[in-house]
């Protein structure tokens, strides 16, 4: 069997797993839900301390979906790809235990020809495993589909494509997409506003901007603005999973916006990442129960 390591564990998060759970406790605030049903979600991915508690308010929120399945939409940090790349089977690994893949569901995907098996851009990429604690915490009994997402043009249709194939899987399913947004500093080598609380205010606009297109379902504008904007570092992931909640009908709430640099300031904002956490919800609460056919 492939499994995955947690090679993050230790030091992006917690590699004992009670140690781990408590963190992932108390990053669960659960928000003041709109009515319907989560359909899908975007979350950070950086080190549990820093964006852990804006990635649980988005996981609190779907909770009560008790997903059998999660699609995970990976930015891809490590290594150029053109397509969506899935791992198709086997495991992955977190302090509090393995993780099944859904091969089903992922052959599904790769019969449709919307995705590739293809598990080299998965290893050393922090983006679909810091998901992995919170899903193994709050579904212990789901089921995954890792999935990479380069910030190709027009890659949002993927997301379209995959929920025609999810809404007649006969399971109740739920996509994250995982990214930071603006990251602001002279290591970035992006420093359009100077230091300090100016440059603060300026990355949370910058931030703001991109915030705005999810919201607004336009999966087509994100990957673009985000290039011109430098504002996230996972908008393949972003325009799939906008993409994929307006096929499943369903509209975005901002739980959360905010920096490393207000989570856990030090000295004069001048080197801080962008974090956000977006639901959508559909109005259909039995949507997700199709059979296959």
């Amino acid at each position: 069997m492939i499994i995955r390591e947690a090679e993050k564990a230790g030091s992006w998060y917690p590699a004992d797993a009670e140690i781990l759970e408590r963190h992932l406790q108390d990053c669960l605030e659960l928000p003041i839900m709109p009515e319907g049903t989560a359909v899908a979600a975007i979350v950070p991915h950086a080190g549990l301390a820093y964006s852990g508690p804006v990635a649980g308010k988005a996981y609190a929120a779907l909770v009560s979906v008790k997903p059998e399945t999660v699609l995970i939409f990976g930015a891809v940090h490590t290594m150029a790809i053109k397509e969506p790349a899935v791992w198709a089977e086997g495991e992955w690994a977190t302090p509090m235990g393995n993780i099944q893949v859904d091969e089903t569901l992922a052959e599904h995907l790769c019969h449709a020809e919307i995705c590739t098996a293809n598990n080299e851009p998965h290893y050393h990429d922090n983006a679909i495993e810091l998901q992995m604690p919170f899903i193994r915490y709050c579904f212990p009994r789901a089921k995954i589909v890792p999935i990479a997402i380069p910030p190709q043009p027009g890659i949002e249709a993927v997301g379209a494509e995959i929920w025609k194939v999810v809404k007649h899987y006969g399971k109740r399913v739920v996509a994250i997409g995982s990214s930071d947004l603006t990251h602001y500093g002279a290591s970035f080598g992006f420093t359009p506003a100077g230091v300090g609380m100016n440059a603060l205010a300026w990355a949370k606009a910058n931030d703001r901007k991109l915030i705005d297109l999810m919201l607004a379902g336009e999966a087509q504008k994100i990957i673009p603005a985000a290039y011109t904007d430098r504002s996230a570092c996972g908008s393949g992931a972003i325009a799939v999973t906008v993409a994929y909640a307006n096929a499943a009908g369903a509209k975005g709430e901002l739980l959360e916006q905010t920096t490393s640099y207000d989570i856990l300031p030090d000295g004069l904002p001048q080197h801080f990442v962008g974090y956000a956490s977006v639901v959508f919800y559909s109005g259909v609460r039995d949507f997700l129960l199709i059979p296959y056919n």
